[in-house]
């Protein structure tokens, strides 16, 4: 085998391994995007919940509270979350503690 029939087969190998990977990306992107919806959608739920719970003056535990800093903090920066959660967080929580 002499070096073009070489540098032929690897430069095969690039285009069929990207041809691959740009096949994986458009199966699993839509997945992901879904997934993350999900999780967006399950943190922006306990937090309403919570939130309720602090505006009703119900007893939280800190715990709680704690649990409540880290899923608002995983919605707001990592899920780019900023809705209405973010102005009623600010509001209730600036006043309670």
């Amino acid at each position: 085998m002499n070096i073009i029939d070489l540098l032929i087969k690897i430069s095969s190998l690039i285009v069929a391994v990207g041809v691959i990977l740009s096949n994986i990306n458009k199966i699993f992107n839509p997945i992901y995007k879904k997934m993350n919806e999900l999780e967006k959608n399950q943190c922006k739920n306990f937090l309403v919940d919570f939130l309720a719970r602090i505006e009703n003056k119900e007893k939280i535990t800190d715990c709680q509270k704690n649990r409540a800093y880290e899923i608002y903090d995983h919605y707001i920066n990592d899920l780019k979350g900023n809705s209405f959660i973010k102005d009623k967080w600010e509001r209730l929580m600036n006043d309670e503690y």
